[in-house]
């Protein structure tokens, strides 16, 4: 029948639901036809709308509703036994098992085949039904709007309770028709029990998809093994929407598994219902989680290894990890967890008392009538407790003092708190009062037990001449902002002299006496006052003698009677804008060595000056403005702080400080104005160093300076990776004290550029820097636009460490003259008079003058960078101190483009010094996929797999790596993928003089093709002789930054539509072989690879049928080969690869390789031994038949590298791996020392597993002299 939407029609239904006890269904059912199924007695032909005229399929079913929407009501078992795509519809359907009235005995039924899927093609819902499984089943939205709503159940058979149903967002696996990227999803989950919930996409499909929308994924209800916001295999997401009030959920990612990234954002709102697991993974923007309510067990974060791009672009987003958690629903344990992961936190905790209060949960909506009660409640982290009305002070002090974080109590209109006759409160915690009245009937004394009390806004006294705030132990500090009272007291109840110092800060209200130290006839060894505001009586210095030191600073406000009396030690005051009508500085004792300093500051009372200045070893003048990143005040005080760096600097009238009181954020980009004296950054105002209280400056981008700038006594924070201090031309000193911490996992140093960032000139330039670690630093612009002509850049490093280079020059059109004066520091990645991009077309003309008296430096000291920078002008070094023993090569200007003349200085002492030392590493050395070294006149070269360009590394030590700045010798135009480089040096003797040098083998896909199948293996030479970092191109042209595809004489189709790669040289019985990768059934079951070995014509030219050397025969060399479970045409094949030459002492010849896939854990490294006759015959090649590297509990996936010796003698095997349990983590390389010998290959310790990560290792100072570093210079004094 088809229903008729009347008001009689909804009372009368209304009114069944009532009598029957059922539940009403969701809108969709409400509206629109309802058509029955039955697939046992139902005929397609019916109509459908009658449970006595069913239709028999779903198909039919959803066509008649597909129109307008409505409800399809199985009314027994409905198979569904392939995959299933629904009618496209626009409006709302519902699936059930009910069609309001009457329940049916009906069922979704998926067959017994892995996989089924049930295709949305519009908005769909199901409710009051039961889902059997017996395998794997999906539901598949297809980006249409899924809801599971009320009595959703799942039946697994045959085995009950296994959970087998997952529920996509967008595609299972998209086809080639599935071309939809920035769709939306929407899944809400409020029955039901679920094996995985995915945002977005979960099979492969026909290959990896970057989907730009949403998930929006609602759980209300159920059960799920798990939630992703994100895809699973292969896919990535763009942000997602999580939001739960209730069900159970085992754990719930934010993004996808393993290394399936959300490139966007998440959002996480958790108000109720169980999670085991919250997981933030794998999210390159901001991640957002709220939690106000649901239970959870454990909470992680981690980002898997998604490539070095993806890691940069997390490191470019610098993202925001922010949580918002009701602290009273929590414990300090889970807090603490919540602090390890997220770099913003926000307590809202907000419990409510109010006078006629009964409840329990001290909520908004059902406030508790006790404050010790919601007090209870604030144990983690502290929060906020609203009051309302008059409430009674009935908290236990060991209440208090038994939690964490600070307490404020905060009123709500007219609202007081009420405390006994004759009261002494103690507060062992940080507690603030604001917006109420504090009632007492009778004195009423609050003591701060080691806690920071403080008396906020808005706070009367009922009879403040009875009231007092003291400090009752040491740690303690008091705030005083508004009310009256009769006395503050820095400590009393003494017993015995004081050890520690006082803290009392007065910023508003009404004090009659201030004791700053005690006001007990005890010493104490410290006193610190601030007036910052308010009025005070008589502020006393203390009732004893204050032993070390007194600090008084007179910031604002009044004070009617200052005596500063009875000082034996230091003595500090500051003297501001705060009016003094009587001031005394008597009692004091004649000290050797006691520092006694009136500072002047803006606004200071001449006369008090002049009163009191006979008894201080001078006047200095000062000017502060303090800074608070919530700051809304005038700068004149810490507890008046302005809140933004430009309007603190142009608060100075001069000379000046700005003094950050808190973290302080750059972001973006930030000009700090135009001032024309030298303004000081620091956070330290003389007395204070506000760095205790976490006073920090974070630059996220460019912060541009607009006068003379001194940077001291700061920490600075870096969480992105273009934190730049732009000087703009103005001199910039980065003085003593300062220091750089990553935040937010950044790992880059702030960079310091003394020119602009901007095309306009910036001619005079001056940085001076005494210490700090740096990117790098630039004494000129850094633009590529600008035209600086008549440059004057001036640079003085007298300390620091530079993880980037030091450059002198401009970037952009340039000439002048360009000096550095270098008498300390570390510079681990070179200095250079010009520096640009490798390959970059660039000219240069400057006078450089170089001095070099002090220092440790690493890499290079050159004019250039890049040695097609054509250079005119002169380059002038001068050389009497440092350390090399890191210094790859000091240059002159002989190799580089242009007619740059270049003469050094150097005394020979300096030259001819062997450097000394030992230097210790541990592993890993440097993050590196396919990592590969070689030595060459007594240095260390390094390459390894990369994207579209090769770098070459050139580095004194090996450990010197994680420092180490690569050069491009490769960069092509139309390929990708360049993996698994090598670089070897042929000999005359090997391939005949025509084709001797150095060849760089590589395998590498053309841009378009896919990687791995698309692989081809090529080669290129050094084109200029034994200058590796010179031109590199075509062995057989010489076509400059070409590569040539190697060939076999023999076979015209080897390499050219086939995967090769992983080519190495093997020296065997005299003669010179080519070892390389190639794989067999692509796509089937027999999808494998095999280790060949051919003879070769030359270095690009092969000849001959190869040799198979190996392919996978035991267990340990087949993990990871499976097909895969969403698309059967889809194998990962056994590997072997990675062939790599080691020889012993003794004449041994072994092949290392690595089998097991790369993206298993079970990567491992194994050998064959040559044992005699002719290499090209297999069976002379006998395998061991277990590993000799593979995983432990600290590092996985150990795959081969090259062996190398040091300048010890000593060998080295490296090999790839990956730090940590999982394949979740980069790839980097490791050495280990090695055994070649008769009784076979040995790495390490024997084990056959890597060492464990704190295994110290030990290796001399490379010692090359560094006159044996010089070249390029004429004429030259060294």
């Amino acid at each position: 029948m088809t229903r008729v939407s009347t008001p009689l029609a909804a009372f009368v239904a209304a009114l069944a639901f009532l009598v029957c006890g059922l539940v009403a269904p969701p809108a969709a059912a409400d509206d629109g036809l309802v058509v029955y199924v039955d697939a046992d007695a139902g005929d397609d032909a019916a109509p459908g709308t009658s449970p006595d005229a069913p239709v028999r399929s779903l198909a039919a079913a959803l066509d008649l509703v597909a129109g307008d929407g409505g409800r399809v009501v199985l009314m027994g078992d409905y198979p569904l036994d392939a995959t299933f795509v629904e009618p496209s519809h626009t409006e709302p359907i519902l699936v059930t098992s009910t069609d309001g009235e009457q329940a049916y005995p009906g069922r979704l039924v998926f067959g017994d085949t892995p996989f089924i899927e049930y295709n949305l093609a519009g908005p769909t819902t199901f409710a009051d039904l039961t889902v059997v499984t017996s395998q794997w089943s999906v539901f598949a939205a297809n980006w249409h709007p899924i809801t599971f709503g009320d009595g959703v159940e799942m039946v697994s058979v045959p085995t009950a309770g296994v959970r087998q149903v997952f529920v996509v967002g967008g595609y299972h696996g998209p086809s080639a028709e599935d071309t939809v990227l920035d769709a939306d999803s929407h899944i809400t989950i409020s029955s039901g029990t679920f094996y995985k919930v995915a945002g977005f996409s979960r099979g492969k499909g026909v290959g990896t998809q970057t989907y730009t929308g949403t998930s929006h994924i609602t759980i209300d209800g159920g059960v799920v093994q798990e939630v992703f916001g994100a895809s699973l295999e292969n896919h990535y997401s763009g942000s997602t929407e999580i939001t739960m009030t209730d069900g159970r959920v085992g754990a719930l990612h934010t993004a996808g598994d393993v290394t399936r990234y959300i490139v966007g954002s998440a959002t996480v709102t958790l108000t109720g219902g169980h999670i085991n697991t919250i997981d933030i993974n794998n999210v390159v923007e901001d991640v957002n989680l709220t939690l106000d309510g649901v239970e959870w067990d454990a909470i992680q974060a981690a980002n898997a290894w998604g490539g070095e791009g993806r890691h940069q672009q997390i490191l470019e987003f610098a993202p925001v990890r922010t949580v918002r958690f009701a602290g009273q629903h929590y414990t300090p344990e889970q807090v603490a967890a919540l602090r390890e992961i997220f770099d913003v936190l926000v307590n809202t905790a907000d419990v409510h008392v109010s006078a006629d209060g009964e409840g329990s949960a001290c909520s908004a909506a059902s406030p508790c009538g006790s404050l010790e009660t919601a007090l209870g409640l604030l144990a983690a982290e502290g929060g906020a407790i609203t009051v309302s009305g008059d409430v009674t002070w009935d908290v236990d002090p060991a209440t208090l003092a038994a939690g964490a974080g600070r307490v404020t109590f905060a009123g709500d209109g007219a609202a007081s708190i009420a405390f006994a006759a004759d009261a002494e409160v103690l507060i062992a915690r940080d507690v603030r009062f604001s917006s109420l009245e504090l009632a007492n009937a009778g004195s009423l004394e609050l003591q701060a037990d080691g806690a920071d009390l403080v008396i906020g806004d808005g706070v009367t006294t009922d009879r403040g001449r009875q009231v007092s705030v003291v400090g009752v132990s040491d740690d303690s500090s008091i705030t005083i902002g508004s009310g009256e009272f009769a006395r503050v007291v820095g400590i009393t109840g003494l017993t015995d002299d004081f050890e520690g110092t006082t803290d009392v800060t007065i910023a508003g209200g009404e004090v009659r006496h201030v004791w700053a130290g005690t006001d007990e006839p005890f010493d104490v060894a410290g006193a610190l006052v601030t007036i910052a505001g308010g009025e005070v009586r008589t502020l006393h210095s203390s009732a004893g003698r204050v032993t070390e030191s007194l600090t008084a600073r007179f910031l604002a406000g009044e004070v009617r009677n200052a005596r500063l009396d009875r000082a034996d030690g230091d003595v500090s005051v500051r003297l501001g804008d705060a009016e003094i009508d009587r001031i005394s500085v008597s009692d004091w004792a004649a000290v050797d060595g006691a520092e006694r300093s009136l500072v002047r500051l803006p606004g200071a009372d001449e006369d008090v000056i002049d009163e009191i200045a006979g008894s201080f070893d001078g006047v200095t003048e000062d000017e502060v403005v303090y800074l608070a990143a919530d700051g809304d005040g005038d700068g004149s005080s810490p507890t008046h702080a302005v809140g933004d760096l430009s309007a603190a600097i142009a608060a100075l009238s001069g000379d000046g400080r700005v003094v950050l009181t808190d973290r302080y954020t750059i972001e973006g980009g930030y000009d700090l104005g135009a001032y024309g004296s030298r303004v000081a950054l620091t956070s330290d105002d003389g007395d204070i160093d506000f760095a205790a209280d976490g006073a920090a400056l974070q630059i996220e981008g460019a912060m541009r300076l607009g006068g003379p700038t001194t940077v001291e006594n700061l920490l600075l924070q870096s969480p992105t990776v273009d934190g730049t201090i732009y000087a703009m031309g103005h001199p910039l000193t980065i003085g003593t004290g300062v220091d750089t911490e990553f935040t937010r996992r950044g790992e880059t140093y702030l960079t310091i550029v003394g020119g602009r960032d901007d095309a306009v000139p910036a001619p005079a330039t001056s940085v001076t820097v005494e210490g700090g670690p740096w990117a790098g630093l630039r004494g000129g612009s850094d633009n590529t636009g600008a035209v600086t002509p008549g440059a004057e850049v001036a640079l003085q490093i007298d300390g620091g460490t530079f993880y980037g280079p030091v450059v002198l020059a401009h970037r952009g059109e340039s000439s002048g003259s360009a000096s550095a004066t270098i008498s300390g520091g570390t510079f681990t990645q070179g200095v250079y008079a010009v520096y640009e991009e490798d390959g970059s077309a660039y000219t240069a003309d400057y006078d450089a003058d170089i001095t070099v008296s002090g220092g440790e430096f690493w890499a290079t000291i050159a004019p250039a960078k890049s040695r097609s920078t054509e250079l005119a002008g002169t380059f002038d070094l001068t050389v009497s101190g440092g350390e090399f023993g890191h210094l790859t090569d000091l240059l002159g200007s002989e190799g580089f483009a242009g007619d740059m003349v270049s003469s050094l200085h150097i005394d020979p002492a300096i030259a001819q010094a062997v450097p000394e030392g030992e230097l210790t590493f541990t592993n890993p050395i440097v993050r590196a996929a396919d990592p590969y070294m070689f030595t060459h006149e007594g240095q260390y070269y390094f390459l390894a797999t990369s994207g579209t360009t090769m770098s070459l590394y050139k580095v004194a030590n090996p450990s010197d790596l994680s420092q180490a700045v690569g050069s491009v010798i490769f960069a092509p135009d139309d390929m990708a993928n360049l993996w698994s480089p090598e670089i070897h040096y042929l000999a005359p003797e090997e391939v005949g003089e025509q084709d001797a040098g150095w060849y760089l083998y590589l395998s590498a896909a053309q841009l378009g093709d896919g990687a791995a199948e698309g692989q081809r293996q090529y080669v290129l030479k050094a084109l200029d002789g034994d200058d590796l970092f010179g031109r590199w191109g075509d062995p057989v042209t010489g076509d400059v930054n070409v590569a040539r595809r190697i060939t076999n004489v023999d076979d015209p189709d080897f390499n050219a539509e086939s995967f090769v790669a992983g080519i190495s040289l093997m020296r065997v019985a005299g003669d010179t072989y080519i070892t390389y990768v190639d794989e067999v059934g692509r796509g089937t079951s027999e999808f494998h690879q095999r280790i060949l070995m051919s003879r070769i014509v030359n270095p690009w030219t092969l000849r001959g049928a190869p040799t198979v050397i190996t392919r996978s025969e035991y267990d340990w060399e087949m993990h990871g080969y499976a097909q895969s479970d969403s698309d059967p045409n889809m194998w990962w094949p056994k590997v072997v690869e990675g062939a790599t030459a080691v020889y012993g002492h003794d004449g041994e010849v072994y092949m290392a390789y690595s089998a097991s896939g790369y993206w298993t854990v079970y990567y491992a490294i194994g050998y064959l031994r040559y044992v005699g006759g002719d290499p090209m015959v297999a069976s002379n090649w006998v395998k061991n038949p277990t590993p000799i590297m593979s995983k432990n509990a600290e590092v996985t996936g150990t795959g081969t590298g090259p062996n190398f010796a040091d300048h010890e003698g000593t060998d080295w095997f490296m090999f790839q791996a990956r730090p940590g349990p999982n394949t979740q983590t980069a790839r980097y390389a490791f050495i280990e020392p090695y055994v070649a010998d008769a009784d076979g290959l040995t790495i390490g310790d024997g084990s056959g597993h890597p060492a464990p990560l704190e295994t110290t290792y030990t290796m001399s100072v490379n010692p090359i002299p560094l006159g044996d570093k010089i070249s390029g210079f004429t004429p030259s004094d060294g």
